[in-house]
């Protein structure tokens, strides 16, 4: 079996093996990640397993499980001048007891580890064996010391040890209340500890919370020496070779990647377990949260994907404190965490003397070389044959590759691989000359420097240079980048475009200002006349952009005339479809949901039949089709549609993929709509996360993240955090979008409501009248129900700012013409709002 698969069936086995035996054929029936092959040699591993019954150590601790009253008996009972007061724990070889001293020499508490007859297979010896030796070679005061050995009548091996009354040290944070500094002083004691060890030639390989205890002192505590490993090979006369089973045992949330790919383990393995150990410290929570993921899952995220900022998971609560993690910290966190051993500290001390560095407010080594391992990883992750030329910018940079696939293919086959070779490598040269940056590289930074490097470079022909920029603002368009785009197309030079690729620069930018709100401008694009050499799908892609224009405008009745009279005699599957979704799309603003719905259906159907079903359309196609289900209000048939999407995303996608986040956000709309709040909120800020990881934090999508959650604190009662996310909405909304979209004047009139309502009338009229401004500048926008509720509540903050009797009939008017007028369910909703403020001031509306 070649080595990763071997892997791989061993941690679908590991995960397995902990599930009861009811669960486990259920399990393997309808895991869709396994084929036929693989089922058939887990089921031969857990019939193997089970028939060894106490061999194994996971059957001793499930035989454990199932008898307490085996451990019972040892509870009184006296081991030399120890008698056993209570159990401290189980693990996969035996249990370990609180014992005090009863000879009435002298009063002293110790644990004692006891191994259950029925698991003395040889490899449990071995380790039991291991563990003694290395205590007996460690002489630390932070390593417990081993204070006696024997066997009961029975034959069962003990250990007496000194007993650490602690608690593990992410709890010992959280009780103690531990700002950052104290933290980092703790852990700093924790490495000495482990670089002791590694001065001993000894790996810890299990650095966990759980195996490092703080004492009433506040000294940590170095616990579970039973699978770590002698670098040497051997101590004493115990071979390390007969120690192997005991990567079975490792903590999987704090394990290395190698670890989990059966890699060779050195001291880089303690270094991420420190890794890991201070991001829990920083963040409050471990890197990954292994939870319900499945082996696939868990070995993907753990060995391919970098985990986010640990000040960008920082959880108070989790913490027990208040602090910033300030960026050094970030960095030396991460790069701990990174996947390949050579690629993080090369030593427990240097390790620390970065956290030293920091403390003494020095610049850290982590910075250094921190930009080229993030693009290193960029390419790492996406494995696509990548090579440093053409195949660089098309290797799912993004996390996309369908987008890439779609987009760059025409650019992949005409640059020359050494124009793209070196266009790529000066580009990254020049974003770090120095290695000093504090700045994480994002997908959305990698294509700026592309971009911009094309521009300056004289080696790239006038020609590629034209494709680079279309390629790279064909990306910005589907992130949502409008403005960028725009600026990259305006700066392709035309002329060195023949009459077809012309005419597709004139299709691209008449969709860019289409989505900027520029409809004349893209209206005199598409009124252009196409190539002489367009081909049946261009010509249909143009007329679909015709439609969407209409249908961006708000003119929807003329946008169903143009999809319902197009010719797609000749045009591409993609395009057909592409025409029913907006047609699906078109037919719900006409109030025609069941139509809608009917539609995406089928549109789904044909996707199936000719793609399959894990195909990124056929996902895109679910979410649009659980979105109109759940905006129709057919709220059981959305979460029906939902979990064959989950199902999906699982099986495609990392659930840090940009791809994941529409999921994510439907789930959050379905929570929201069943009331649940707190699940709605913590979806949306998933979302928020995978965002500003995937594109920066500067984009529309963010923007409508910050809206979407300060509608669900506004709907939790949680003003403050509600203010909070509107201020973060409007920040992000007037930098991503024109004064013309009519996201803008959502954003400000809906928080100018909100603000009018908390009695910030004077704000809420600064920016409710900032808002109209640029509505008559726009007069496009004064079709929808927003530019009435904008005007409604300027007259509000009026009357409450002046209280003069014109004023006041101006408002009862402006509440009237809202409370009757309002079609869209939002508006008619802060309409209401409004009356009841209004009330109060003793306003009702005009009759």
């Amino acid at each position: 079996m070649p080595s990763r698969a071997f892997h791989r069936i061993k941690q679908w086995f590991d995960l397995l093996v902990e599930l009861p035996d009811a669960e486990r054929e259920a399990f393997l029936a309808s895991e869709p990640g396994l084929d036929d092959s693989a089922r058939r040699q887990l089921r031969d591993l857990l019939h193997a397993d089970g028939a060894a019954g106490p061999l194994t150590a996971r059957s001793a601790v499930r035989d454990t499980a199932r008898e307490p009253m085996r451990g019972q008996a040892l509870l009184g009972r006296r081991i030399g001048a120890f008698e056993i007061r209570r159990a401290l724990g189980q693990g996969g070889m035996g249990s370990v007891w609180l014992a005090e001293r009863v000879d009435g020499e002298v009063e002293q508490q110790v644990a004692i580890k006891v191994i259950r007859p029925e698991v003395l297979d040889a490899n449990t010896l071995a380790r039991f064996r291991l563990e003694r030796q290395l205590l007996a070679l460690l002489q630390h005061p932070d390593i417990p010391t081993m204070l006696d050995l024997g066997e009961l009548d029975d034959g069962s091996p003990y250990a007496i040890m000194e007993y650490v009354a602690g608690d593990p040290i992410d709890r010992y944070a959280v009780a103690h209340k531990l700002g950052l500094e104290p933290r980092l002083r703790l852990l700093l004691q924790v490495c000495e500890v482990v670089a002791y060890a590694h001065r001993n030639m000894i790996v810890h390989r299990d650095l966990k919370p759980g195996n490092v205890l703080v004492d009433t002192e506040g000294h940590p505590k170095l616990l579970d020496f039973g699978i770590a490993k002698p670098l040497l090979g051997q101590v004493g006369a115990i071979d390390v070779e007969q120690t192997v089973a005991a990567q079975r045992f490792v903590s999987l949330s704090h394990a290395a990647p190698e670890q989990l790919r059966g890699g060779a383990i050195g001291a880089a393995c303690d270094v991420y377990g420190l890794g890991v150990l201070l991001y829990e410290l920083l963040a409050g929570a471990p890197p990954f949260v292994l939870g319900q993921r499945t082996p696939a899952q868990l070995e993907y995220e753990i060995c391919d994907v970098d985990p986010p900022p640990p000040s960008r998971r920082a959880d108070n609560d989790a913490r027990g404190a208040r602090f910033a993690v300030p960026r050094d910290l970030d960095l030396i966190a991460l790069r701990c965490l990174r996947k390949r051993p050579e690629d993080r500290y090369a030593s427990v001390d240097q390790l620390a003397g970065d956290l030293r560095r920091f403390l003494d407010g020095q610049p850290v080594l982590a910075r250094r070389g921190n930009l080229f391992y993030r693009v290193g990883r960029f390419v790492a992750r996406h494995r696509v044959a990548v090579t440093l030329s053409a195949l660089l910018l098309g290797s799912g940079l993004l996390g996309s590759v369908l987008l890439w696939r779609q987009h760059l293919a025409t650019v992949e086959q005409q640059l020359r691989a050494d124009e793209m070779s070196n266009l790529i490598m000066d580009a990254l040269r020049s974003a770090d000359p120095g290695g000093n940056s504090t700045k994480d590289l994002t997908a959305r930074d990698v294509f700026e420097r592309v971009a911009a490097q094309a521009q300056a470079s004289p080696q790239l022909s006038s020609r590629s240079r034209a494709r680079v920029l279309v390629a790279i603002a064909r990306i910005d368009l589907e992130l949502g980048q409008y403005r960028q785009a725009e600026t990259l197309l305006d700066q392709v030079d035309t002329t060195t475009l023949d009459s077809l690729q012309r005419s597709e620069w004139d299709l691209l930018q008449a969709r860019t200002q289409l989505y900027l709100a520029h409809y004349d401008r893209a209206r005199e694009l598409l009124a252009r006349p196409l190539a002489a050499t367009a081909d049946a799908d261009l010509a249909a892609r143009w007329r679909l952009a015709q439609a969407f224009s209409h249908y961006e405008a708000g003119d929807t009745r003329k946008t169903l005339e143009i999809l319902d009279t197009m010719d797609l005699a000749g045009a591409l599957p993609d395009t057909r479809e592409e025409r029913s979704e907006l047609r699906s799309w078109t037919l719900v603003q006409l109030g025609r949901s069941d139509d809608a719905i009917k539609e995406q259906v089928e549109l789904l159907a044909i996707q199936r039949v000719r793609l399959g079903e894990r195909s990124p359309a056929v996902y895109d196609s679910l979410s649009n089709l659980a979105f109109l289900q759940l905006r129709s209000g057919a709220i059981d048939q959305a979460e029906a549609t939902m979990n064959e999407l989950f199902v999906l995303a699982d099986a495609m996608y990392s659930k840090t993929s940009l791809r994941y986040a529409p999921a994510l956000s439907l789930a959050r709309g379905l929570a929201r709509e069943r009331g649940n709040l707190a699940k709605a909120i913590a979806l949306e800020k998933q979302v928020i996360a995978i965002n500003l990881d995937q594109i920066g934090e500067s984009s529309p999508h963010l923007a409508r993240n910050y809206f979407n959650l300060a509608d669900l604190y506004d709907r939790d009662h949680q003003a403050d955090q509600a203010e909070a996310y509107f201020r973060h909405a409007l920040d992000q909304a007037e930098r991503v979008w024109l004064p013309s979209d009519t996201n803008v004047a959502l954003f400000r009139i809906s928080a100018a409501c909100f603000l009018a309502e908390r009695g910030k009338h004077a704000e809420a009229q600064a920016i409710v009248r900032r808002a109209l401004a640029d509505i008559e500048a726009y007069p496009a926008i004064k079709q929808f129900d927003i530019f009435s509720l904008g005007l409604a509540v300027d007259a509000l903050s009026s009357y409450a700012l002046g209280r003069s009797e014109m004023q006041r009939q101006a408002l009862a008017a402006a509440l009237k013409e809202i409370r009757d007028g309002a079609a869209d369910a939002d508006t008619a909703a802060w309409a209401q709002r409004l009356i009841v403020v209004a009330a109060a001031l003793g306003v009702e509306p005009a009759a």
